[in-house]
């Protein structure tokens, strides 16, 4: 039952709801199937995230006094035993998706992916040649046995490993145990088999190293082998998710009960007992630590399933060149004449890779500020400010180290930045700059001029055809020298609460004055709604979390303002509570394409303002980091704005609503054509590509 009294829902479950809208894509038959298994890995990696991260959590609070629990209103042992009914029931329907609707599916269309079954004999000397001329070597098997290891068995983090119990036959002796990693590089997880009668065969790379184990092994009997992984990088996000007061006060009672943040491990179904005894013995692993994931782990690899044939990927869609950008004229120029916007992934991101590089050779560029948010190789941009640095400019960039990175890798592209001269500032603990913004500064006769990148999403180009993002490029005076006074507070590198006033009127930045002006911004629309005047509220955000915007939200429902909100992921505010949000629709949106855009959207009695942020409505982006939103001024800008949000509420094929339990129902009874708003915005930014054409033939 939800309380009224605290009509919030509970973040692990939207999580878990969230990861279940996957599985739904995954379950539908107009998906194609290598869509379809794309999606099967998405679920994967949400779940191995939710083990990672919200699983530590869960276990922290059970160790938390009584009245702190009650405060938050969380029961963290009642909430568990419903989280692990919940993914069980997930993980059987994953299963039955995989094995009873995909597999034959492939299987009709030539393809057999051999899923815990014996390879064909035709198959059997291509596997063994493949395993001993260039599996072979990558392999590190290594005895478990105290006599031939003292060390503890330590598994690496986020990699694959058979648990083998073996026996030599004449030693008469008890039975031994070893372990050899599964590398998924450089081969990938899935292995191509020669053809047997035109129909195409994949293969698990686990499974070919099981089916030659007695080569690795010679002189012993292979009695059994079961996949084991470990999540060691779990994260406790109470700082994250809760005032200062609060959490210092629970991480204060975790220190004093000796609490240590678990490390999560997953094994094959159909382990023995036996074989998990030993693991919690010899490998130190504890029970409640210890988690069933079914026949295959670390299903994510699905997402880099073979590409076998292009029906089974939905049909290609070229990145859409907008003409202004296809001459010599200097991109400053064009971004001079009219705010420049760009609908990833159905435009082309070569405009934003031309700003940085003209930046970084224009004689008139003086200075180039960004926020990286982290380095990641994929990123275009590092290229062009080491460039930038070497030509005399100043370069100020804004990073947090990528913990995804290998520390080598870490080291190599800070030790390239400095060596140019770009100067790094790393991102303070709990105060990351995630807003993705950059300003280029040009010294021309007249004076300075300022351009600047202000996006929904970062820098990565590789990415940006996976990812739904926008990003402005815009000369906007107010909008520029706000920007430079935001970069000029974050190169000193101090508290926002030591910095009482920014005159930040356009921008809105979070832990100065975001929060408030959204706050307003509601309240004006309660007052002109209730004089009688059009208001209205849109929202698109990833999360939606944070219990004091959510407040504000339900009254603005109560008054009877119409609020839609599509989400991508998880979603605290309940829809459909009587006389509280019966006024609120919750739409959460899943496509071919991740969607990552934040957009507002107010009435303000038909003059409509339209803003664009980096920022998701949940405490940590509020309260822990730096996150921007930045309105939206040029009105033909803020039209492709407004379409861009009537596809979403428009679409009946790929959006869900959520009910107060957060079932994701689909919308069937719906009398209108099909109608998805991912093609939908691909056509406006095709509609948009060709009327530019048009314009520059008649000048």
């Amino acid at each position: 039952m939800i309380d009224v009294a605290y009509p919030y829902f509970d973040i692990n479950l939207s999580w878990l709801s969230n990861n279940y809208r996957l599985l739904l894509e995954a379950n539908d038959e107009s998906v194609p199937l290598r869509e379809r298994l794309r999606f099967l890995g998405l679920y994967s990696y949400q779940t191995e995230e939710f083990y990672r991260v919200r699983i530590p959590n869960l276990l922290a609070m059970g160790e938390v006094s009584s009245d702190i629990r009650s405060k938050l209103n969380i029961y963290p042992q009642s909430l568990l035993e419903h989280v692990y009914e919940t993914l069980e029931n997930q993980l059987r329907e994953f299963n039955d998706i995989l094995t009873g609707s995909i597999l034959p599916a492939l299987h009709d269309q030539g393809v057999h992916l051999y899923y815990q079954e014996q390879f064909a004999a035709e198959h059997l000397s291509f596997i063994r040649k493949f395993f001993i001329n260039k599996l072979f070597r990558h392999l590190q098997p290594i005895f478990m046995d105290g006599r031939r290891n003292s060390k503890l068995v330590f598994f690496e983090t986020k990699q694959l490993y058979l648990v083998v119990k073996l026996n030599r036959p004449e030693s008469h002796t008890e039975d031994w145990y070893a372990t050899v990693n599964i590398p998924s590089e450089p081969f990938g997880r899935f292995l191509e088999l020669p053809e047997i009668e035109g129909r195409k065969y994949v293969a698990f790379i686990e499974d070919i190293i099981q089916q030659n184990l007695s080569i690795l092994f010679p002189g012993y009997d292979i009695l059994d082998s079961y996949a084991i992984r470990a999540e060691r990088d779990t994260e406790l996000m109470i700082e994250d998710e809760y005032s200062s007061q609060i959490s210092q006060r629970i991480l204060k009672q975790l220190e004093k009960r000796n609490f240590v943040q678990p490390s999560q491990y997953f094994y094959q179904t159909g382990m023995p007992l036996e074989m998990r005894s030993y693991l919690f013995s010899k490998a130190a692993i504890p029970m409640n630590e210890f988690h069933e994931r079914g026949p295959y782990l670390f299903m994510q690899d699905l997402t880099r399933f073979p590409a076998l044939a292009r029906k089974f990927d939905y049909s290609a869609q070229k990145s859409l060149r907008n003409p202004d950008f296809e001459d010599q004229v200097s991109i400053f120029e064009t971004i001079q004449k009219a705010d420049q916007l760009f609908h990833l992934p159905y435009s082309s991101f070569e405009p934003i890779v031309r700003f940085f590089n003209e930046a970084a050779t224009d004689p008139f560029v003086k200075e180039i500020h960004v926020s990286l948010y982290k380095i990641s190789p994929n990123s275009f941009i590092l290229n062009s400010l080491i460039s930038a640095a070497r030509n005399g400019k100043r370069v100020i960039t804004y990073i947090e180290l990528n913990s995804k990175l290998d520390i080598h890798e870490n080291l190599h592209w800070s030790k390239s930045m400095r060596d140019a001269g770009v100067k790094i500032v790393l991102s303070l603990p709990g105060l990351k700059v995630h807003a993705k913004m950059a300003l280029v500064k040009r010294k021309i006769q007249k004076g300075w001029e300022r351009y600047a990148f202000l996006g929904t999403g970062g820098f990565y180009r590789l990415t940006s055809r996976e990812i739904v993002d926008h990003a402005l490029l815009t000369s906007h005076r107010e909008l520029t020298n706000e920007l430079e006074l935001l970069f000029g507070y974050l190169f000193t590198q101090d508290e926002p609460k030591k910095y009482k006033y920014l005159p930040f009127n356009f921008l809105m930045v979070t832990q100065f004055n975001l929060q408030k002006r959204l706050l307003d911004l509601i309240d004006r629309e309660i007052a002109n709604f209730n004089a009688g005047l059009k208001a209205f509220i849109t929202i698109k955000v990833n999360q939606l979390q944070d219990h004091i915007l959510i407040d504000k939200l339900y009254q603005a429902g109560q008054a009877g303002i119409p609020v839609h909100i599509i989400i991508s992921e998880s979603c605290s505010l309940i829809s459909g509570l009587p006389s509280l949000s019966d006024n609120i629709v919750v739409s959460r949106h899943v496509d071919r394409y991740i969607e990552n855009t934040r957009i507002f959207h107010f009435g303000n009695r038909g003059n409509d303002e339209v803003f664009l942020s980096s920022c998701d409505w949940t405490f940590r982006n509020l309260h822990r980091r730096i996150d921007i939103c930045f309105p939206v001024l040029d009105e033909n800008v803020k039209n492709q704005i407004r379409q861009v949000l009537r596809n979403y509420l428009n679409d009946n094929q790929k959006s869900v609503r959520l009910d107060m339990y957060q079932n994701n129902l689909r919308i069937t009874e719906d009398t209108r054509a099909k109608f998805r708003a991912q093609d939908a915005n691909y056509k406006l930014v095709e509609k948009l590509e060709k009327n530019a054409a048009g314009s520059r033939k008649n000048e």
